[in-house]
């Protein structure tokens, strides 16, 4: 029928999970799963949700995650997709969600909720699947959140035709390999939009086959990449990039896949050379998905994606699309260059001013992102009472490189108004596993430094 849509519209037979290593919670081997037993193990989760109406999803493997998230659609319920898993999040939600509960495997959960713990259901030897479920068009099938990064998060709602049809423009731009299954890893949780898009989504709408696995470390990740069946692809951010970029092995990608904050033309370049692989950066939010893309290795400039449009109402870009619910107003500022392509020139919040002279943060940030020496970090306006302004940068610096050598740098590169003071040296910033900082935990680490800084 018109007003549905299948669950997967993979061949029964056909790859889309790949297990790294055996769970043996649930009876399952390591290894391919086949779309027929992963529509069983959806049916047999199903069966044991609890009654209610909305999901919070906090399944940390990611093929329990798929299994769990496709059960809690085909029982019409919705999924919520929180930006953390922590104790006070789960409680936001369930009161903010009536006749809400949690399906988790094995995680930390409130205990007052009624949950689902999906390791306790017995996977092996489920009942073969024999047929395809249907899925109204219309249902919510999950909510997503804002990663709270600029402040608090906020809800987006997804309707089923919404995630099919964003994944199949998806596929046609990241990826387009017709006739043959990518088997992909990604670094990003499928909570967060650009993990659901790619590592959920394209499975279970494309010829992707998703690996369960979700190293953090940079050997690890390699050592999980050499693992799998090729051809093979990487979705990932600029963060874990880099730190890829100091690791010696490197097995050939076919593709690699990066989002969540700017990509600077050199790492993108090393990427590609590195894994014999065609990197691609993509732009989107979690209000609208994936929107554009570009080789950021040898183009500035984004393609934006068929069936997405973007309207420009005096210095605002809405964006939207037949498939969207509303247009969505972008925080970022874009420069057209012809009806598909486009430039981004930073954020409203991004531009500054310090001693009489503009600036943007978002290309000193670019700048101290291009340093040979630096392993991460980030150039910030605090808020300050002074007459002349300061920005201050948070760095994590490579072994054999001090403030000293990134000072110089910045001053070759920046005007004397926009070099930061101070620079505070740490061991890691407190990313997200998103890769994203969040601005409250920023704002918490440098009144930290701050106040060490005056006790020394």
């Amino acid at each position: 029928m018109a007003d549905t849509f299948p669950l997967v519209t993979r061949e029964l037979d056909h790859s889309i999970a790949y297990l790294a290593r055996p769970l043996n919670l649930v009876g399952l081997n390591a290894g391919i799963i086949d779309t027929r037993t992963f529509l069983s193990h959806v049916y047999a989760v199903a069966e044991q949700i609890p009654n209610g109406q909305f999901a919070i999803n906090l399944c940390e493997n990611r093929y329990l995650f798929m299994v769990s998230f496709c059960a809690v659609i085909v029982r019409g319920h919705t999924n919520l997709l929180p930006a953390n898993k922590n104790i006070t999040t789960q409680q936001q939600l369930l009161n903010d969600y009536y006749n809400g509960y949690i399906i988790h495997d094995g995680g930390e959960v409130c205990e007052s909720a009624a949950a689902l713990d999906i390791t306790t259901v017995k996977l092996q030897g489920c009942r073969p699947a024999i047929h395809v479920p249907k899925i109204a068009n219309d249902q919510l099938a999950c909510i997503s959140f804002t990663s709270g990064s600029t402040g608090s998060s906020k809800p987006n709602l997804k309707y089923w035709h919404t995630l099919h049809r964003s994944s199949a423009i998806n596929y046609t731009f990241m990826v387009n390999q017709p006739h043959q299954t990518l088997f992909q890893l990604a670094t990003v949780p499928a909570q967060h939009m650009w993990g659901l898009e790619t590592s959920v989504l394209l499975p279970m709408f494309s010829d992707v086959c998703a690996c369960d696995a979700k190293p953090l470390f940079a050997q690890d990740i390699t050592d999980t990449l050499a693992n799998l069946p090729e051809p093979r692809m990487l979705v990932s951010t600029p963060v874990h990039l880099r730190a890829l970029s100091g690791t010696s092995d490197a097995p050939p990608l076919h593709l690699i896949l990066c989002a969540t904050s700017p990509l600077t033309t050199t790492l993108a370049a090393q990427m590609e050379e590195k894994f014999s692989a065609t990197l691609k950066e993509v732009y989107g939010c979690s209000e609208v998905g994936s929107m554009a893309v570009r080789r950021t290795a040898n183009d500035q400039h984004w393609r934006l994606f068929d069936g997405i449009r973007f309207d420009q109402q005096d210095e605002n870009t809405l964006a939207s699309a037949d498939h969207l619910p509303t247009p969505t107003v972008l925080q970022d500022f874009i420069h057209f260059t012809d009806p598909t392509h486009f430039t981004l020139a930073g954020r409203a919040t991004d531009l500054i001013k310090i001693a009489g002279k503009r600036g943007s943060l978002f290309e000193i940030n670019q700048r101290l992102l291009n340093f040979a020496g630096l392993d991460d970090g980030i150039v910030l306006l605090p808020e300050s009472d002074k007459a002349v302004p300061r920005l201050c940068a948070i760095v994590a610096l490579k072994a054999g490189f001090d403030k000293a050598d990134l000072l110089r740098y910045l001053k070759q590169h920046l005007d004397s108004a926009f070099v930061p003071r101070p620079v505070y040296v740490i061991e890691a910033l407190p990313r997200e596993p998103n890769g994203k900082l969040l601005k409250v935990k920023l704002d918490a680490l440098l009144a930290g430094l701050r106040t060490k800084k005056r006790a020394e």
